[in-house]
């Protein structure tokens, strides 16, 4: 069993942010940072703070859209709002590589997302539980484009297989849920 740890993934883009060149590649990086800190945190608003006013976000993903994803500021807003109130922003995501340039920071790495089982079962994943909580693990990429003023315009994400294949998800023993999936995100 692997510890669930929200911050791997702010440490990561942190740790890259301290030998990265370039002011506009430091803004960019430091971008990546709060809106991952910001997730981890439960921290809605200082994540959304981290966007542009027209934010475009495509998911890349089988059974999750494929090429979907929500468009514009109000629908960015609208997918967080269920993403928090789902408490599936409770992410471990253990990125290793970040490649960046004056336009976009791309990060990959092993993603793995809480989910209730209720929320797992409604979206069709074979599940036995529904009162657990369950960590879907995946290797995921995402592309972050930045406008002029070093803000996020979206998110491109990409991942390996289906979203809900059984390989992929995980029921966590109580001790492995991290106090903040309880907790109420402000």
């Amino acid at each position: 069993m692997s510890e669930i740890n929200p911050d791997h993934g702010w440490q990561a883009v942190e740790k890259h942010l301290e030998t990265a060149e370039g002011e506009r590649r430091r803004a960019n990086l430091a971008c990546v940072r709060d809106h991952l800190k910001a997730e981890a945190e439960g921290n809605f608003d200082q994540m959304l703070a981290t966007l542009s006013n027209d934010p475009q976000y495509h998911f890349w993903v089988e059974g999750n859209g494929f090429g979907g994803g929500p468009k514009g500021l109000d629908a960015v807003r609208s997918h967080y709002e269920g993403l928090f109130e789902e408490r599936r922003h409770i992410c471990d995501w253990d990125i290793d590589r970040i490649v960046s340039d004056d336009d976009t920071v791309v990060t990959e790495g092993w993603f793995e997302q809480l989910f209730p089982g209720k929320v797992l079962a409604s979206r069709g994943a074979g599940i036995d539980d529904e009162d657990a909580v369950y960590a879907l693990r995946v290797r995921m990429i995402i592309l972050w484009p930045f406008d002029e003023n070093a803000k996020l315009v979206g998110e491109d994400s990409y991942m390996n297989g289906a979203m809900y294949s059984p390989e992929n998800i995980r029921k966590l023993a109580p001790e492995e849920v991290p106090a903040r999936f309880h907790e109420i995100p402000s």
